[in-house]
């Protein structure tokens, strides 16, 4: 999925800007993305003894000394991104923070590869 997503990111934010429709590619690809992210997060803790967790950053503070910062970084930032997109507050918009973090997915791909490992070790 991060190669579809980078597929569609144009190389500048004047041109991302000017197109509703990838903008509304790139958020819904991102949320998508942050979504699946809590998911699997949440299977895997299952899976393993780090004690309680109650939210979603508590879950993700469970696992920032068996992933890179860089890897827990970024899908916090797609969970702030994700939750304002989905709640619309105050009618903002959040096109350059969307633009950024579509432009910049080499923290998915470290995710995928850090959450991989832990599972595989799990089985």
């Amino acid at each position: 999925m991060p190669s579809l997503l980078a597929g569609i990111v144009p190389n500048t934010y004047e041109a991302y800007e000017k197109s509703s429709i990838t903008k509304a590619a790139v958020e819904g690809y991102l949320q998508l993305i942050s979504d699946l992210e809590l998911e699997v997060l949440a299977l895997a803790y299952k899976g393993l003894d780090l004690g309680l967790a109650g939210s979603e950053e508590a879950l993700a503070g469970k696992f920032e000394k068996l992933m890179s910062k860089e890897a827990i970084e970024g899908f916090k930032e797609r969970r702030a991104l994700r939750n304002m997109l989905v709640r619309a507050y105050f009618d903002m918009h959040y096109d350059k923070e969307a633009f950024e973090q579509a432009s910049k997915l080499e923290d998915v791909a470290k995710f995928i590869k850090e959450i991989t490992n832990i599972i595989n070790k799990q089985a």
